[in-house]
């Protein structure tokens, strides 16, 4: 039996289907008791045998229906045969013709029930009986010409209407829909695509029963031409009506493909785009603000690159409609490639909004995604730039917000809101590179040197090379301001080049005058995908009569975990060479302990962040300590940097560290001033910070001596 729910659920549609049996019978049963009423009281009336005629021919037309534009509404050109009927016969007996004669297809397939199928008879019926009513009360076949065509005018609109109004108020039964809403949406559009067709046919079956009256049944026959022209006419323009449809859905599906991603089927970076400088413009007017956001996910490629594309793919498609739930109505979510995403918050209130929303986006990520049954953890980094703050266009807001994300990925994730200081690409860094080139040839760039010292006895082991730019205008530029755009140029060789060739040529001045000390000089990762660096490094110092053991090249650590491989041969190159190979920021980048042992490394740098904190903090303590004996268990030399005090200096020796680097043994100093300094250096002295003379050194303790 059925429940209670469901017997609540069909009690609307079965009070709607009795009242449309109501509304069919009510309309039906009045116009067959009409009809019979007529055959009983007046059959003399219905003894023309034309009539049998009138409705073979109006039953011919009905069951050959006109397609519409439409959709499921066919349209029968009967029209102006049952307009003809109406003119040429009384009331009842065109009432007659018109509900025997009306057919339609659905009948012959039994489709229809019997009560439906009265009722679409007894309407049409109606409608003649009207347009009959018109013609009896306004002219007759013999009346001058205007009269009657007015009367044909009216009569047909008069039955058009009167044939609406049975179908919207029996549509309002069967759906609920209100009746003008069924005239509007569809016969109202139907009438418009007809009207002249009608009108045409309705002034054309005047002249038939005008002029062949006499002739009878055969007056029938002169419709065939016109109503198959008609009919050709109709189904070409529903054939064009159809192509032009599908080609504007394929127009509009283009157009869908064209703004959004095949596969999440958000926005793409076009639309995004779009949306964005809308929605400055009217931020513009009216002095309001809207923020941007830029969103990549974190370890998406190892996902791709462990479980497959087909995972990841799914992955994007789930993350998407799931982050657009914390958004506002009129916030968007776009896929700009990839697994970016960009948000567009529009008439922000405050930017307390933006950043409480990047919270939340942020939230919704860490939750695991299930992927066919595998949840999948995931992160990501987001950018925020915020208009008109951090930008007064498009292009601009974009850019920042993509740096900001960066800056967020740097941190190890979260969202970051630009800053200036964030942008390595700002116009005046672009314009600072654009002129390394002519610095380069000017000789604006001047190298500094900073010393190393063994920790054993206090002697100078060496010195790192550090360059610094001149720069005419800006004065002195740090090296972080220029190297990391360079790097990205092809202006990297020649600065290297340049480099070497100066440290070089320093080295051969300073070993003349019986100052030979070991010199470092730091490599960008970049230089080493240069194949020919070996033997541009092995040039140069056989031109300076440099020995190799008196060059270091420092790399950083973090180049060890990006390497690939490809720079292997050039590192062994520089190794066979002679030259010193040094890891600088030992301990900051996690690399495997493999590359330690794989790569030509004579040397570790312990990174200046744990050195500096080592007296005060047990866990930089234990790592600098470890690094220490790792280093010396593999063989290789160690260097502290950030030396800074008395007490680090000795502990490093207590250690067993082997040399130190750091403001307690001097700053990075000009060429001029390194240079009085080494000739002035007590070699059995450490000199303090700021030491300009043999008074302000002192040697280290007796207990701190070792053996090199």
């Amino acid at each position: 039996m059925p429940s209670t729910n469901e017997r609540r659920t069909d009690a609307p549609r079965i009070r709607r289907s009795a009242r449309l049996r109501f509304y069919e019978a009510i309309v039906a049963m009045p116009v067959l008791a009409f009809i019979a009423y007529s055959i009983h009281s007046s059959p003399s009336m219905y003894g023309d045998p034309v009539i049998l005629v009138w409705m073979a021919a109006i039953a011919t037309v009905d069951l050959l229906p006109v397609p519409t534009t439409v959709k499921s509404v066919d349209f029968s050109l009967s029209f102006p045969l049952e307009l003809s009927v109406a003119l040429l016969y009384p009331t009842p007996v065109a009432a007659l013709i018109a509900f025997v004669g009306s057919s339609d297809q659905r009948e012959l397939r039994r489709e229809l029930p019997i009560m439906k199928s009265l009722f679409i008879r007894a309407q049409i019926a109606v409608a003649v009986m009207c347009e009959s009513f018109v013609f009896k009360h306004l002219s007759t076949l013999e009346s001058e010409w205007w009269r009657l065509g007015g009367a044909v005018l009216l009569a047909a609109v008069v039955g058009y209407v009167v044939n609406l109004l049975f179908v919207g108020i029996y549509a309002h039964f069967q759906d609920g829909q209100r009746p003008t809403e069924t005239l509007r949406e569809i016969h109202v559009g139907l009438f418009g695509e007809f009207v002249l067709s009608y009108m045409g046919l309705a002034l054309f079956s005047v002249l038939v029963a005008t002029t062949f009256k006499q002739i009878g049944a055969l007056s029938i026959f002169v419709f065939i031409a016109p109503l198959a022209f008609a009919r050709q006419m109709f189904t070409r323009t529903h054939s064009l009506q159809e192509a032009t449809n599908e080609l504007a859905a394929k127009q509009a599906e283009n157009e869908h493909q064209a703004l959004h991603d095949s596969l999440t089927g958000l926005p793409n970076r076009v639309l995004f785009q779009q949306r964005l400088v809308e929605a400055i413009d009217a931020a513009r007017l009216r002095g309001g603000r809207i923020a941007v956001m830029l969103m990549d996910l974190d370890h998406f490629k190892e996902v791709n690159d462990t479980l497959g594309h087909h995972f990841g793919d799914q992955l994007l498609k789930e993350i998407g409609p799931r982050l657009s739930t914390v958004l506002r109505d009129d916030d968007m979510m776009a896929r700009l490639g990839g697994d970016e995403f960009g948000v567009l918050l529009p008439e922000l209130p405050d930017d307390d909004v933006a950043f409480t929303i990047a919270e939340r986006l942020l939230e919704e990520l860490a939750v695991p995604v299930s992927v066919e049954g595998l949840a999948l953890d995931v992160a990501g980094s987001l950018g925020i730039a915020i208009f008109p703050t951090h930008g007064q266009n498009a292009e601009s807001l974009l850019r920042r917000a993509d740096v900001a994300m960066y800056s967020a990925k740097e941190a190890g994730g979260g969202y970051e809101v630009y800053v200036p200081e964030m942008d390595q690409h700002s116009p005046a860094r672009l314009t600072l590179v654009s002129q390394v080139r002519p610095a380069l040839e000017r000789e604006e760039f001047e190298m500094y040197f900073q010393p190393k010292v063994r920790l054993t006895d206090g002697r100078v082991a060496g010195a790192e090379a550090l360059i610094r730019w001149n720069h005419p205008e800006r004065g002195v530029v740090a090296p972080d301001e220029f190297i990391p755009l360079v790097e990205k140029t092809v202006l990297l060789a020649p600065l290297t080049s340049y480099v070497m060739e100066h440290v070089m040529r320093q080295w051969r001045t300073w070993a003349d005058e019986g100052m030979a000390i070991p010199i470092a000089i730091n490599l960008s990762p970049r230089s080493l995908l240069d194949r020919n660096l070996p033997e541009e490094v092995a040039s140069k110092l056989e031109r300076f009569e440099m020995p190799a053991s008196f060059l270091r090249m420092e790399l950083t650590e973090s180049f060890l975990m990006s390497d690939s491989g490809r720079s292997t041969a050039v590192l062994d190159g520089l190794a066979q060479s002679g030259v010193s190979l040094s890891i600088d920021d030992f301990g900051t980048g996690y690399s495997s302990l493999s590359y330690l042992k794989r790569l030509p490394i004579d040397e570790i740098k312990i990174d200046r962040s744990f050195v500096r904190d080592m007296n005060t903090d047990g866990d930089d303590f234990m790592i600098v300590r470890a690094t220490v004996d790792l280093g010396k268990n593999l063989g290789l030399r160690v260097v502290a940097e950030g030396v800074e005090d008395r007490e680090t200096f000795d502990r490093l020796a207590d250690f067993g560290c082997d040399e130190a680097q750091g403001y307690y043994i001097a700053r990075p100093m000009p060429l001029d001033e390194f240079g009085r300094w080494l000739s002035v250096r007590n070699p059995e002295a450490i000199v303090h910070e700021g030491a300009t003379a043999r008074t302000d050194v002192r040697p280290p303790a007796a207990s701190r001596l070792r053996v090199v």
